[in-house]
């Protein structure tokens, strides 16, 4: 499928990485939940190196408007949701991202830039989540600064599939993580509205 037609059918691949622990597979099923909200099809799935806390994990969605016909790894993404700037140093993460794609980093400083034919959002992802959920988990920070940027499900969308995935972790996890995912999405809006 050329990406014109890909476009057309509303066909989005994501790819996600992080380490154990992070709640990069966590992500990725909130993506996709929220993907059958917003009424696309969707899905998920992880691939696990070796199952323990702090090894490299990737997980993949893809959304459409249409049947998804494919189901093999990411290999050419819309866009790459990094969990750690430190695979950065280590692992291949920008390998086939589209030209024009979107790199979303949990990173120290707030950026939005251009670079390299790609477009970069860096934020403080860890230190929010630390901030809402008491522990330094970025991952439903990044799902609403990817949300914001790309638009492709929409923020309530997203707080409804937070709300029904972690409702057996009750009301204070549910309302925590949607502080943190609204802060996320916060992020990038306000630095949208600050470059225009």
């Amino acid at each position: 499928m050329t990406r014109k037609n890909r476009e057309n059918a509303g066909l989005h691949d994501i790819r996600l990485h992080g380490r154990g622990g992070q709640g990069t597979v966590s992500a990725a099923a909130l993506m996709a939940l929220a993907a059958f909200e917003d009424g696309f099809e969707a899905q998920a799935f992880p691939k696990f190196g070796s199952e323990r806390r702090g090894a490299p994990v990737e997980a993949y969605v893809r959304i459409s408007r249409s049947p998804i016909r494919t189901h093999n790894q990411v290999y050419t993404p819309d866009a790459v949701v990094i969990q750690d700037a430190g695979l950065l140093r280590s692992e291949p993460l920008l390998r086939g991202l589209k030209k024009g794609g979107l790199i979303v980093l949990n990173g120290a400083r707030p950026t939005h830039h251009e670079e390299d034919g790609y477009r970069w959002i860096c934020l403080p992802a860890s230190e929010i989540g630390q901030r809402h959920l008491g522990r330094p988990l970025p991952n439903t920070v990044l799902l609403g600064a990817l949300a914001a940027a790309t638009q492709w499900v929409n923020l309530t969308a997203l707080e409804t599939a937070v709300a029904n995935h972690l409702s057996k972790k009750g009301e204070e996890v549910v309302k925590a993580n949607i502080g943190a995912l609204s802060e996320g999405y916060g992020c990038v809006v306000q630095a949208k509205e600050s470059a225009s």
